[in-house]
């Protein structure tokens, strides 16, 4: 899905067109950070100044700051609503969140009013592959094709979703029962713990647990059942989504298991999804358990694509391991997407010390890789 083609943007009106032509600009060079701390210093506002602040979304999405990104675009949606490359922004945005409701709403309407849009024609067939409708994204895919050959994007799709249509692989067949044979009496194994699967009964004895689940379930009345008929489902999508946002809170807390604990509720409901691997990351950086976090950081990256914040923390995470080469590769990476970053002095920096602290030891790939620790920084 190449969500990141959203240019270009709707043309800007006279009275703002300074604010938007410079931001515009900024963006279109890959400075996205640049164009987040230019927009925060002249106020731009969804209320005062749609064109401009949908340029900052675009360049928050850029940076990998999905929910920022989400919010502004939600304030946007009366002043822009109508225009395709917003509602493309947003579908793309909804996407990576794993609002997939939402996402085909909006793309779809994109399309409306440009049927002919070959990228939202391609990440609407993506997002449909990821909703299942796989008839409907062959359509979208064979007539790009037939359009655009080159369509390295669409052809990407297509192959994913013939992949999807194979038939599962027979189950293997069970071998025919043979006749008993008499074997000796094996000795009666011994007994294991069982521990229960809901935390919560850990606080209750063994024989309350007993008890407990020897007691039959009451059966509802009539007027519950009604009431319970006419309740909403809830959508598993946006219960796993605010699983996500409070992962989210729950690191910026210092709560990196219990941040854990919500991206894996979170990965049950959107699936394989950049933002959920993002946030684990982010939490084992909390608990110190940094090569799971590079791990999560680079399934990341596969899922969603490379955004700069993923790359700055894979130059720290591979710095702290002592693989020097890789982390200059990352911090260059990094400057070729944002060269305005303000960390990338500081890291570079950084990597020049950690060169220096480990001169004479190249790296090298131990059978076993060691957790690398972090020491407090002298007074």
């Amino acid at each position: 899905m190449n969500s990141s083609a959203l240019l270009p943007f709707p043309a800007p009106q006279p009275a703002s067109a300074a604010a938007e032509q410079q931001l515009l600009a900024l963006f279109q060079a890959g400075r996205y950070h640049d164009v987040v701390a230019q927009a925060q210093a002249a106020g731009v506002a969804p209320q005062t100044n749609p064109l401009a602040a949908n340029v900052l979304a675009a360049a928050l999405f850029q940076l990998g700051e999905f929910g920022r990104a989400a919010t502004l675009l939600e304030a946007l949606e009366a002043a822009l609503g109508q225009q395709r490359d917003y509602l493309s922004l947003y579908g793309a945005t909804c996407r990576r969140l794993g609002l997939l409701q939402r996402a085909e709403q909006l793309l779809a309407k994109a399309l409306q009013l440009d049927p002919g849009a070959l990228d939202v024609r391609n990440n609407y067939a993506n997002l449909l592959i990821d909703l299942g409708q796989l008839a409907e994204a062959q359509t979208i895919l064979d007539q790009l094709l037939r359009e655009k050959p080159d369509f390295q994007d669409a052809r990407a799709n297509l192959n994913r979703l013939q992949f999807r249509q194979q038939p599962s692989p027979p189950q293997p067949t069970a071998p025919q029962p043979t006749a008993p044979q008499p074997v000796a009496a094996a000795p009666t194994p011994t007994a294991q713990p069982w521990t229960p699967a809901d935390p919560l009964m850990l606080a209750f004895a063994d024989e309350e647990l007993g008890q407990a689940g020897a007691i039959p379930p009451a059966q509802p009345g009539s007027a519950a059942a009604a009431l319970a008929s006419t309740l909403p489902q809830p959508d598993v999508q946006a219960v796993a989504a605010d699983k996500l946002k409070l992962a989210t809170q729950a690191v910026a807390e210092g709560n990196g298991g219990f941040a854990l604990q919500l991206c894996s509720q979170a990965l049950a409901g959107l699936g394989a999804n950049g933002s959920v691997y993002v946030n684990a990351s982010d939490a084992y950086i909390r608990s110190q358990r940094f090569r799971e976090a590079e791990i999560c950081l680079l399934h990341a990256m596969v899922i969603g694509g490379a955004t700069i914040n993923h790359y700055i923390n894979l130059v720290s995470l591979t710095s702290l391991r002592g693989d020097l080469v890789l982390a200059n590769h990352y911090l260059d990476q990094a400057a070729g997407l944002d060269p305005s970053h303000p960390n990338l002095a500081q890291l570079q920096t950084n990597l020049r010390q950690r060169q220096a602290a480990l001169t004479g030891q190249a790296y090298a790939f131990d059978p076993a890789w060691a957790e690398p620790q972090l020491q407090q920084a002298p007074a």
